[in-house]
């Protein structure tokens, strides 16, 4: 069968191979074998990593031996001239789709690990001299993309009503969201409309159950009182039983899997498997662990599942309308904290590490990958990126591949990554993968905020957040789930707590994005339409709100950190460096469930009269009638009936919002008879978005 054909299945790969030759510098310093190395390895052999293994892909043919039983032959030929501990595969689960795993390459990556004491490069140039050895890659550590700060969140300070009858959720603090609702009062450099577009998005749906996203991050807080009834369940696996009882690979994934220690833990397993049967399942030594450092992956999830309705705490973009119906967060947790004397220490993820989070978030039930990561190395081409970390791709593409698709109106899982907060004209990898929507930062203004990245690999902006510099005023920051230890607000022992936080950067942007991306999947599941990958990332590129406009002078102060009450270190950014450089535009929900629904949409100013030309919708000859629904009319604000005149629907909006306009008439009846010819009615709708400001292509989107 086809899975007994996949590396793992075969027991001689869990070996512990102990070898006698230990002179190393003789060999190292073979002018062929330094050329073999400088030719299989990929990356710099000066990268943070993993000390005392690598990872390396062999060729077909040593495959071929490895499955056909002969993995010790082949173990003692590779390892003839080194001292090793353990040699295993990369991956060391058996992937679900076997088929795909191996159109990837990823049955060919294998882990070797030996003594700390032995150097990288000598060790890694002993396995450059072996041809069955085609690349080597160190098991790299890649960066957290920590958020551009951290404030405290009051809730003694609220100065705006929670209850105005104008939100749709009755959460205490949704008020203070400018992200998802931003009518301009929360800061004076606040503009609104600046924000993600779902407060008319809600009207046609909040979400999906069926719909589960991955968080690549920090632990999740799965007992947080705004989490817990959206986290993903494994209802197949029985809590704390050391058992896979699944038998997805993995023991105990209740909530998801913790694979930072992945590594150690797969060489301590295998050790105690010396009689050759196969490593059937992986066991951490950590649970999900939720409660140290900065709750990074706590805060990433309210922004995209908090729930809604439930009267406590946040709104989120897709935690559904009250009902149980919004999306569900698995999480991956690929980076540990650790709180040492009141500070905070994260360990980052492996190469690895992620590559198997991303075999399981597709193996199981994942369709959108939430990924806050990246490698901070100055990388300008995909193809240095897929060489450098070539086992991530593999496992990358893995999880985007339409065979693996998790969702039923999504052919091919997503992957949305953070550009990075460093404020460089370019974004970081893998979020500038040509696969990957990498997502820069706004503020509550429409501007760029100061830390962003921006420029070549960028693909969308979205709501990040950015403090003010005034010591105490975050209202400008992102509000979201916190994991519980930030002062004022005390967790309860179990997790289950009232703790909420702000944060900014475009760690906090990037699930904007997810979200959005999780309403459209929800919302194409409702109209029973379903989407390539390509084609959802396509329409959601463009359903933008245009940021350009406000790029071409001027500049910006932003300031760091350390500046408390406007008068520290700050900088002034010129605007137009940003001009074009921050993806197609911003995030906007409403316009992407109308590209997904098919309803074109036309952008509008506040305040004026508009003449919205009908030749691109119908012909401009005909006599309409204009309908505009309740819901519509409220948030556009219309005080009066739009009207057709000269060819040109008229419509005047008094409110930042965006509802529906349908016109209709009718064809082929005879004028002359009213017992004559019938005639067909027809109709079109159109998107009417109104902004305070008109898009620089005129108003179409």
């Amino acid at each position: 069968m086809t899975m007994k054909r996949f590396v793992l299945t075969t027991a001689v790969l869990t070996i512990l191979v102990s070898c006698v030759k230990e002179n190393l510098e003789t060999t190292s310093g073979d002018p062929d074998t330094s050329t073999l190395l400088s030719e299989k390895l990929l990356g710099d052999i000066r990268e943070q990593a993993e000390e005392g293994a690598l990872l390396f892909h062999v060729d077909e043919q040593t495959i071929k031996l490895i499955e056909e039983g002969k993995g010790k032959e082949v173990a003692e030929e590779l390892f003839a001239d080194i001292r090793i501990k353990s040699f295993m595969p990369a991956i060391p689960i058996v992937p679900k789709n076997v088929e795909v795993a191996r159109k990837y390459g990823l049955h060919k990556w294998f882990r070797v690990t030996f003594d700390k004491d032995i150097p990288i490069k000598e060790a890694a140039s002993l396995l450059a001299g072996k041809p069955q050895v085609k690349a080597i890659q160190l098991n790299s550590y890649i960066d957290p993309i920590e958020p551009a700060g951290i404030m405290p969140f009051y809730p003694a300070l609220m100065t705006k009503s929670a209850a105005s009858a104008d939100l749709p959720f009755n959460d205490p603090y949704l008020a203070l969201q400018w992200n998802l609702i931003n009518d301009g009062s929360i800061s004076e450099s606040a503009i609104a409309g600046a924000d993600a577009g779902v407060k008319d998005a809600w009207r046609l749906t909040g979400g999906d159950p069926g719909i589960t996203v991955a968080v690549f991050d920090l632990g999740v807080n799965y007992l947080h009182e705004d989490l817990k009834n959206v986290v993903w369940t494994n209802g197949n696996e029985i809590r704390a039983n050391g058992i896979d009882d699944d038998g997805n690979g993995f023991v105990d994934d209740i909530y998801g899997f913790n694979f930072l220690d992945i590594p150690a833990i797969t060489e301590e397993y295998v050790q105690n498997r010396m009689d050759g049967t196969p490593v059937e399942a992986i066991r951490s030594i950590h649970t999900i662990d939720w409660s140290a450092g900065s709750g990074h992956g706590t805060h990433i999830s309210g922004i995209i599942a908090a729930e809604n309705g439930n009267g406590k705490g946040i709104s989120s973009i897709a935690g559904g309308t009250g009902s149980n119906d919004g999306v569900r967060i698995m999480s991956c947790q690929i980076f540990k904290a650790q709180d040492i004397n009141g500070a905070s220490y994260t360990y980052k993820a492996s190469d690895a590490g992620c590559a198997l989070a991303f075999i399981y978030a597709a193996d199981n039930g994942a369709c959108i990958a939430q990924c806050s990561y990246g490698n901070t190395d100055i990388i300008t081409d995909d193809e240095t990126y897929t060489q450098t970390s070539r086992l991530e791709t593999a496992a990358l593409r893995y999880f985007m591949d339409p065979a693996n698709s998790n969702h039923e109106s999504l052919q091919g899982n997503m992957a949305i990554f953070a550009a990075g907060n460093m404020g460089n004209p370019y974004s970081i990898y893998p979020a500038a993968f040509s696969d990957c929507i990498s997502v820069t930062a706004i503020g509550c203004d429409w501007l760029p905020a100061g830390y962003t990245n921006y420029g070549p690999g960028c693909k969308i902006a979205a709501p990040g957040g950015e403090w003010q510099g005034i010591y105490g005023e975050y209202s400008t920051c992102i509000l979201s789930t916190g994991k519980g230890s930030q002062a004022p607000n005390t967790p309860a022992l179990n997790g289950d707590n009232h703790n909420y936080v702000y944060m900014f950067g475009t760690s906090m942007a990037c699930p904007h994005v997810t979200g959005v991306t999780a309403l459209g999947i929800a919302y194409a599941k409702k109209l029973g339409k379903t989407f390539t990958r390509e084609q959802m990332t396509s329409m959601l590129l463009t359903s933008v709100n245009d940021i350009d406009c406000f790029l071409e002078s001027g500049t910006k102060r932003y300031y760091t950190t350390g500046s408390y009450d406007q008068s520290g270190d700050y900088e002034e950014i010129p605007l137009n460096r940003y001009y074009g450089q921050m993806g197609t535009g911003a995030v906007d929900a409403w316009k992407f469930l109308m590209a997904i629904e098919g309803v074109p949409s036309v952008q509008v100013k506040v305040g004026e009269t508009s003449e919205i030309p009908l030749e691109d919708f119908c012909n401009p000859s005909g006599i309409y009638e204009v309908y505009a629904d309740a819901g519509s009319k409220a948030s556009l604000g219309l005080e009066s009936e739009p009207f057709i005149r000269n060819g040109a629907l008229v419509i005047r909006c008094t409110k930042t919002g965006a509802g529906k306009v349908t016109i209709s008439s009718s064809v082929g009846k005879d004028p002359g008879r009213d017992d004559g010819i019938g005639g067909m009615d027809y109709s079109r709708e159109i998107s009417i978005v109104s902004r305070p400001f008109t898009a620089t292509n005129g108003g179409w989107l």
